[in-house]
């Protein structure tokens, strides 16, 4: 899970009340931390942003006052997350240093111009609102865009890897190998899908049940499959490297086309669509004919963008007979 680092003093906090104290013992005296406020909209917000992300607190104090601020956090109704304390700006540095590895750090939410140094070592998204009074009805939407954005991004470098290491491979082996390098690779591809039948089973017709969604009919396999590529992108691999359209949805029949396509356009660029077809198309059919969530589903594919076609088309359907 990623995380999102939040500075507590002016940010979340607002301390203006006690300010007449600093520099004295009583600045950080129980009663007078808890009498603090939050800043109006932040406990919402990370409340919503902990449903997606681990949330991280670091503040501009000494440790003593730790069990006070944990107390604060929890009587405001902050998400609970670990919390950080330093006094100097150095400091506080080197414990975002030492954070670095330990969570993965998404961005970071503060409100003083020094806060983006903290938010540098880890190399995430920077959002700084103004100090006691910060607008955080804007700060799930930003947030959610760069993760997109970065997400897509990373999903981009690792195909870009992944089809340049099979670019070279594969041609050293089909030279020694021949086609039957293909049929030796589909065939274990259909092992793999058939060893892991039951348990897809299982876990497909409980994701069709917790959306209402019934499995023989494909107007809702088509809903299903868009909620899966809408909700899970986070984990999904493809997401924002294909383009998918709805072509038609039936209750026995559904279409669905993708107009556009990462690998197509790498495998291209590298001049052998050919070797593309094989690993990425030819294999399509071991997990949209027979799926596991319905068995007597079949599919045709009679277009793909590999084989130099204007879009991939994607055909799912139930015979006359069911």
């Amino acid at each position: 899970m990623k995380s999102i680092l939040i500075i507590i003093d002016g940010t979340i906090c607002d301390t203006r009340p006690r300010h007449h104290l600093i520099n004295t013992p009583d600045f950080y005296q129980r009663e007078r931390m808890l009498e603090d406020q939050a800043v109006l909209g932040s406990v919402k917000c990370l409340n919503e942003l902990s449903k997606r992300y681990g949330i991280v607190y670091i503040g501009s104090k000494p440790d003593f006052p730790r069990l006070y601020t944990e107390e604060w956090l929890e009587k405001m109704g902050y998400p609970k997350g670990p919390i950080y304390l330093a006094e100097s700006q150095n400091e506080r540095v080197a414990l975002v240093k030492e954070m670095d590895g330990k969570y993965d750090f998404i961005a970071g939410i503060g409100d003083r111009w020094d806060d983006n140094e903290l938010y540098s070592e880890i190399g995430c998204l920077n959002v700084i609102l103004q100090e006691y009074a910060g607008k955080w009805d804007a700060v799930v939407d930003r947030i959610d865009k760069y993760h997109r954005k970065w997400k897509i991004e990373t999903n981009r470098i690792h195909l870009n890897g992944k089809v340049e290491g099979l670019a070279r491979l594969c041609p050293l082996l089909l030279s020694k190998y021949g086609k039957q390098l293909w049929e030796a690779y589909i065939s274990s591809v259909l092992e793999m899908v058939e060893n892991s039948r039951e348990k897809r089973r299982e876990e497909d017709l409980a994701s069709f049940a917790k959306y209402g969604f019934n499995p023989r009919d494909l107007r809702d396999a088509a809903k299903w499959d868009e909620l899966l590529r809408g909700e899970d992108w986070e984990n999904n691999s493809v997401y924002g490297i294909q383009d998918f359209e709805l072509v038609e949805a039936t209750k026995k029949r559904y279409i669905h086309k993708v107009t556009h396509c990462l690998y197509a356009e790498l495998w291209k660029e590298h001049r052998k669509s050919d070797i593309g077809y094989q690993i990425h198309c030819r294999t399509d059919m071991a997990w949209w004919n027979h799926p596991a969530w319905n068995p007597e589903v079949r599919f045709e594919q009679p277009k793909t963008l590999m084989q130099g076609d204007d879009y991939c088309l994607f055909i799912q359907f139930l015979p006359n007979n069911q």
